[in-house]
C-alpha cells in the first residue's frame, strides 16, 4: 500500500490560498479515480482504495501544515 498526502491548513480562511495547494490535488486524484473522502482516521481526512492495482490511501490532515507529521505518523 502507498500513502498519499496532501497537506494543508483546516479552515475557511485558508480554503482558497496556495497553503491548500496539497488539499486540492489530492481530492482532484480521489475524484478521477472513483474514491471518496468519507471519514476521519489518523487525525485527518481518509481514503483507501484501488487505482490501476495498487492499493492507495490518501489522507489530508486536519492539524496546521506544520503538525502534519502527527497524522501521518
Amino acid at each position: 500500500m502507498r500513502l498519499i498526502v496532501g497537506l494543508g491548513n483546516p479552515g475557511r480562511e485558508y480554503a482558497a490560498t496556495r497553503h491548500n495547494v496539497g488539499f486540492r490535488i489530492v481530492e482532484r486524484f480521489a475524484k478521477r479515480h472513483g474514491l471518496a473522502f468519507g471519514g476521519r482516521r489518523f487525525r485527518g481526512r481518509f481514503v483507501s482504495g484501488r487505482v490501476r492495482n495498487l492499493e492507495l490511501a490518501l489522507l489530508e490532515p486536519l492539524t496546521y501544515m506544520n503538525l502534519s507529521g502527527r497524522s501521518v505518523l
